[in-house]
């Protein structure tokens, strides 16, 4: 009996003590622990198999991969806050999310309303404008890329001054930091938002691969009279050969085609006097201090999506037809004297006699 009663003790002073030391982990963990998932969504989109067909017939996987979401630039940001319109859960179909209305921010040196609307005027203005010169709708309205199109939620790349070309959060940044901020939760927090604003988030081939899902679609660019290698034209130049090895010094589609200082939203056709490619404008692309500061304005005359192509690149087309004639008319007679030579080394007594 005395046994049975010592047990009974145990396991009750057992319980008492899990639950203290599970409530004292909820109570003092930081508050950056906690997912932003408060409208516990993950409830259901957290099983891979989650999806349906939509009433077009188009294949939506629903599934969210937490690991990668909180590793994301969005990873602050509450499901709420993008799905405006869902209220309830379970919930009915959901609208689609419009980037430009819900994210707002105050600029600390005006202290002023800044809303990311100002973006869709730099794009109303852009080439990739849905809009004409003259402020009619374009006939393929539907190519015209949205925020999606480029912005895929990149995973996060903090940002190290200390260890070279290797990624990661810098400790030796950090140790900085924690001179007066004494949490690491701020301090990381704080940390990958700063750093995540002081460079890309992609890499120059990263960005060429964004750039390729349009450029690279033959149909799409056949119905704006476009060529569709632009983007394997620059993989062929030292730069783009150089992105393939992932150099982030080499310089990206966005480098060219928009102006120093200027939004990259606010990307302008060559035919705009505003616009970095601009005849007028071009030479200004490769003397920066970034990348050929000593270099002859002449040096952007350098054809970056020059192609094999009569119509679009003739003195390109020429000298490469050239060497091909060269190297062939070269080669093929210098194989055809090898193959001969391995005959008679094959069969020394053959002879070709003519019929009398």
């Amino acid at each position: 009996m005395i046994g049975k009663k010592i047990v009974f003790k145990l396991i009750s002073w057992s319980a008492f003590l899990s639950f203290i030391i599970l409530l004292s982990l909820v109570i003092f963990s930081p508050s950056d622990s906690f997912s932003a998932d408060i409208g516990n969504c993950l409830l259901c989109h957290k099983y891979p198999g989650l999806s349906r067909i939509d009433e077009k017939g188009n294949f939506r996987l629903l599934y969210i991969n937490e690991e990668i979401f909180n590793t994301s630039v969005h990873a602050s940001v509450k499901c709420g806050d993008c799905h405006i319109d869902i209220k309830k859960i379970p919930h009915g179909e959901s609208k689609k999310v419009d980037c430009l209305t819900e994210c707002h921010i105050t600029e600390p040196s005006t202290e002023t309303k800044f809303s990311h609307k100002e973006v869709q005027e730099y794009l109303d203005k852009s080439v990739h404008s849905k809009m004409d010169k003259f402020g009619d709708p374009k006939k393929y309205v539907e190519d015209m890329p949205v925020c999606k199109s480029c912005h895929d939620n990149p995973l996060y790349r903090p940002l190290s001054f200390f260890k070279g070309m290797r990624y990661g959060v810098s400790e030796d940044a950090m140790a900085r930091c924690r001179v007066c901020h004494k949490k690491d939760a701020f301090i990381f927090k704080f940390y990958n938002h700063v750093t995540g604003r002081l460079h890309r988030t992609r890499n120059p081939l990263n960005i060429a691969e964004v750039c390729a899902r349009c450029h690279d679609n033959p149909s799409k660019m056949a119905r704006h009279g476009l060529s569709p290698k632009v983007v394997f034209a620059y993989g062929e130049t030292f730069h783009g050969k150089a992105a393939k090895y992932l150099d982030e010094r080499i310089p990206d589609c966005l480098d060219c085609h928009v102006k120093r200082r200027e939004s990259v939203h606010q990307m302008l056709s060559k035919e705009d006097p505003r616009s970095a490619t601009n005849v007028n404008q071009k030479g200004k692309i490769c003397s920066n201090v970034d990348c050929h500061p000593k270099a002859s304005t002449k040096l952007a005359k350098y054809g970056v999506h020059a192609e094999f192509s009569l119509e679009r690149s003739p003195i390109l087309y020429f000298i490469t037809l050239f060497f091909i004639v060269l190297t062939g008319g070269t080669l093929v007679p210098l194989m055809v004297i090898i193959l001969l030579d391995l005959l008679r080394r094959l069969f020394p007594d053959v002879t070709i006699t003519r019929r009398k």
